[in-house]
Parts: structure tokens; sequence; C-alpha cells
């Protein structure tokens, strides 16, 4: 029942906002009682926290490991856009929703996400940009706060702009296309920072 919620989550948040999707409604979605959002999450926040939490906090875990390894660890920019990337194709309700909840003016739970997921895991970035720096794969005068910032934007603004994408290019999260696009994120960041 809890994965049924959190689908169900998934689903109406993404596609009508926090404010709008009433506990009756995640219920109904899901096929449960209402009572087993307060059994699993407390209510509808805990829900929703859940539901980001079960898919940003992996991709957190993979940038703390990835910055956890061995210096000379082979492309670890590809390995975090991979991580990111596939994250975002696999969850294509999550950038609609970040968009409307946290990056809109007034967004609910800006707050709360940018202390459970964003500092933690940009801070993580800026970490890995630094020592990719010292190491001397990148650029000594880049700034590594705005190389990470430049380097998520380059890996969400296709997800984002993926209505529109796929009007325009017809451009679709598949297998074939999240590969070309992983490998042409990776050049593009790299041919502007590499040492």
């Amino acid at each position: 029942m809890r994965q049924q919620l959190l689908s169900a989550a998934r689903s109406l948040f993404a596609k009508h906002g926090y404010a709008a999707v009433s506990t009756r409604a995640l219920a109904e979605a899901a096929q449960v009682n209402p009572a087993m959002i307060s059994y699993y999450f407390d209510n509808k926040q805990g829900l929703y926290e859940a539901m980001l939490s079960d898919t940003f906090q992996p991709l957190v875990e993979r940038l703390g490991m990835l910055l956890g390894s061995a210096t000379d660890q082979p492309r670890p920019i590809r390995t975090f856009l991979e991580a990111y990337m596939r994250t975002l194709g696999a969850n294509p309700w999550m950038p609609p929703l970040i968009l409307r909840e946290v990056v809109a003016e007034g967004g609910r739970l800006r707050g709360w996400f940018i202390q459970q997921f964003a500092s933690k895991g940009g801070g993580l970035l800026t970490q890995l940009i630094k020592r990719e720096q010292e190491a001397g794969r990148l650029r000594a005068d880049l700034d590594p706060t705005l190389a990470a910032l430049s380097l998520v934007s380059l890996a969400v603004f296709p997800f984002v702009a993926m209505p529109v994408a796929s009007e325009v290019f017809g451009m679709r999260v598949r297998e074939d296309y999240l590969e070309r696009l992983i490998a042409h994120t990776e050049r593009v960041f790299l041919q502007g920072v590499s040492a």
C-alpha cells in the first residue's frame, strides 16, 4: 500500500500541485483507505516528502559515493550525469513538479527541498568539481559553484523542456535518446571546462 500511495502521489502532485490534491484524492487514486496515509506518512506533507526522498536520496548518496571514491576514477562528470539524467528520465513527473512547487515564486516546498536535497547535492557536486580542478582535469580558473550550476542546468533543462522538445524535435525519453543526451551533455560541459 505504501508504494501505491507513492505512485498516486507522483501522478497527482505533478499534474495538479500540492495544494490542489486532497488526501481523499490520493487515497482514491491509490485505491486504499485514507487512513493509510496517516499510517505510513503521518499526513499529506509526509507523503509528499517521502515521494521526493525516495527519488532524490539515492542520487545524493551516489554523489557522496562518487566523491568518496579514489581521485583517479575515470569520468566522474559522466558518472554524475548518468545518475542524475537517468533519474530524471525514469521520473518524468519530477521536472514539472519541482518547477511548480520549488522553483516558482511562493513554491510551497522550496525551503524543505533546499535543506534536504539541493544544498547537499549541490555541495557534493561543487566538491567534485574542485577535486577535478586539483587533479588538473578541469580548468583552474573555473568558479566551482558556477560550474556546478551550469552542469546541473545542462542536465535538467532537456527534461524541463521535453513537452516542447517532443513536439518540435520529435524527442522522446527512450534509452537510445537518453544515452545520446548524456554523452552530448558531457561533451558540451567538458569542452568548455577541461584543462
